[in-house]
Order: C-alpha cells, then structure tokens, then sequence
C-alpha cells in the first residue's frame, strides 16, 4: 500500500531524529522513560539503548498496538498500555488516519501545506480512514503507583496536537515526581484546527520547566522541543 511505503519513508528520517535525540539523553542519568504514544515502538526501541531501569508505553490504536507488542516482545524492562493518555478517565473519538502515525483526536487543519501534500501523494481527499472509540486515562491515574520519587524520569509525549490534555493528566507526577525532562512535540504551522502550542509552553512554565534544546525534524513540519525541570 501507497500509506505503508510513505511511513516506510518516514521511518528513515526518524533514525535520523530519534538518534540524535537518543545521544542527547545518553548521559542524563535518566531511570525511567514514559513513551506517550509509541506508535510500532520506533522511538522506544531507539531510546531503550540507553539502558532505562523502566519504560512505560501507551498506544491507542488496537491494531498498531498489536504490532508494538509484537515489535518489543523481549523488551522485558518495557510495560504496554493500550490506551491514550488524557486529562480524563473517560472515552474518547480517535481519528484513524491513512498514515497511522499521525493519528489524532483533532482534525487536521485542511488548509495547511503540509496536510494538502500528505493528501497529494497518498492520493487521497481526506488523510481520515475512520474514527473509533477508545480508553482514555490520566497518566497520575496509571503511573502514579509506579514511580518513585527517588526515580528521574523522562517524559516523551508525541500525541499529534493533544499534548496540553497529556500534560493536565499528569499534574500530580510533575509536581510530586522526579520528572527531570519532558520531551514534547512541536507542530509547526497549524496542522491542527486547534492549535495549543502556546499553552503547552505556558503549562510548562507555571509547572516550573525551561526549554532546554529542540530537535527540528528534517521536513521541518515539527520539532520536538527538550524541557528541564528548572531546579534540576
């Protein structure tokens, strides 16, 4: 299929990303990594060379998620959860979209360049195969039981332009936790019908973290921005 050989493609950029930002963290004496949105376990494979203690995973897609479990089998340090993270324990509508990584609870901005070129070359009119209902969790919910104070973590969240609900999820882990790094993505140019970029920015100032670096990713459509705990 024309979708699988485009996120074949993509694939490739993201060795390129995801090792940059694997040497980056290498030597931040980091415990525990918590993948918001691990997709087919890309990053999580990429980044478990680092030798974490614990990494917690969460995807939402039932299919995909069958292809993570699969993909990270003898990962024995790795926990799955197949559910998305959100600021509530409810249901949510997830748009499944014809790239899966790049499936979201928003709907895409059908004015921005990028999404009109992703529609070029798959050849669709619309990026959305279909929308399902699934599990929604905050991340104090899960994983406040789990972690330790004494642990340093990192935080990935790559959730496609829902990341300020993640981060409302996890209030009570970045204020009693040991929640040294957040690693967040930052899409570019409206992708999204809603846009919260400056309130993640904001979310994470009052919650007393600084942008410590940013990985442009080579189609420069995002980047995803390093945030440190201001009193590490």
């Amino acid at each position: 299929m024309l979708s699988n050989l485009v996120e074949n493609l993509i694939n490739i950029l993201d060795l390129y990303h995801q090792n940059r930002i694997k040497n980056y963290f290498k030597n931040k004496n980091i415990d525990k990594l918590i993948d918001v949105g691990s997709h087919k376990g890309e990053y999580l494979k990429k980044m478990r060379k680092n030798n974490y203690k614990k990494i917690y995973a969460f995807e939402p897609q039932p299919e995909i998620y069958k292809i993570l479990k699969k993909n990270i089998s003898n990962f024995k340090e790795v926990e799955l959860f197949n559910i998305a993270c959100d600021e509530k324990n409810d249901l949510r509508e997830l748009y499944i979209n014809e790239l899966s990584l790049t499936s979201s609870f928003l709907k895409s901005n059908e004015e921005n360049l990028w999404i009109k070129f992703k529609k070029f070359i798959l050849g669709k009119k619309s990026l959305i195969k279909k929308k399902i209902m699934v599990k929604t969790n905050k991340l104090d919910y899960v994983l406040i039981k789990k972690l330790k104070k004494q642990d340093q973590v990192l935080l990935k969240i790559d959730v496609e332009g829902s990341e300020l609900s993640v981060l409302k999820g996890a209030s009570k882990i970045l204020k009693t936790m040991n929640v040294k790094f957040i690693q967040v993505e930052n899409a570019k140019n409206n992708m999204y019908e809603i846009n919260n970029n400056d309130k993640v920015k904001q979310f994470l100032k009052n919650n007393g973290y600084k942008l410590e670096k940013s990985f442009t990713y080579p189609t420069f459509s995002f980047s995803d921005d390093i945030y440190i705990k201001s009193s590490s």
